[in-house]
């Protein structure tokens, strides 16, 4: 669906992405990892048009003039008019697209929406904007779904739903996922891709499984500490 070659991109004299080759393939789940500052951020805003790299090529397997009729982006610091309820966002969404194309009731109900429907944007808690921000992704239901540290903020309960949610978006209605993660159980869980981000270039890639026998690690988490630096948020 995307693939991405020798990609670079530098602020200033600093080069954050040095030739980076990833691919997200139709019907994955693919996860990108790396520490602190290693650009994950930086990359998913170059593949979504929000920044323009110094190098390299990226190919979709659609029009890419019409990037965002394909493509649904949760960013890690998404923001919203204070002055707006969260009513009055979604209905400002359903009156650019046109109507809701996903299960507007379904989100509602996954992501725990409907307590805060009337409540301004600038009085709801960081997990509750979250839950807000992955609703505004999800909602012109495109094939391609990308999630930058997508539970982050989230309780415990609320985060195993959305997580089956995604889960069943990709088993059951042949969505493409992509995420940003720090955390190793949850990239375990969902992905049967994933990318680990180094001094700006791809360390290594594979399943889950694969990356775990190939380094004779017990879990990600353990390979992450021993090959790749801290992560943890």
């Amino acid at each position: 669906m995307i693939h991405i070659e020798g990609l670079r991109k530098n602020y200033g004299s600093k080069q954050v992405l040095k030739g980076v080759d990833l691919a997200i393939e139709t019907g994955s789940f693919t996860a990108l990892v790396g520490r602190n500052g290693s650009g994950k951020s930086t990359l998913v805003d170059i593949v979504s048009k929000a920044k323009k790299p110094n190098g390299g090529k990226i190919s979709y397997s659609f029009e890419e003039s019409k990037i965002f009729d394909h493509i649904g982006v949760q960013l890690q610091d998404a923001q919203f008019d204070s002055r707006l309820k969260v009513r009055e966002i979604i209905n400002l969404w359903e009156s650019l697209f046109g109507g809701a194309k996903a299960d507007l009731g379904e989100l509602i109900e996954v992501l725990e929406i409907e307590p805060i429907m009337n409540q301004r944007a600038g009085s709801i808690s960081g997990g509750q904007r979250q839950k807000l921000s992955i609703l505004m992704a999800l909602f012109h239901n495109p094939e391609l779904l990308i999630f930058d540290e997508l539970t982050t903020g989230l309780d415990a309960s609320t985060r195993d739903d959305v997580q089956e949610y995604l889960k069943m978006l990709n088993r059951d209605r042949s969505k493409t996922i992509f995420i940003v993660s720090h955390y190793m159980d949850e990239v375990e869980a969902l992905c049967n891709m994933v990318y680990f981000l180094k001094d700006g270039t791809v360390f290594d890639s594979g399943s889950p499984h694969h990356i775990k026998e190939k380094y004779s690690c017990s879990s990600l988490q353990e390979f992450v500490k021993t090959y790749i630096g801290k992560v943890a948020v």
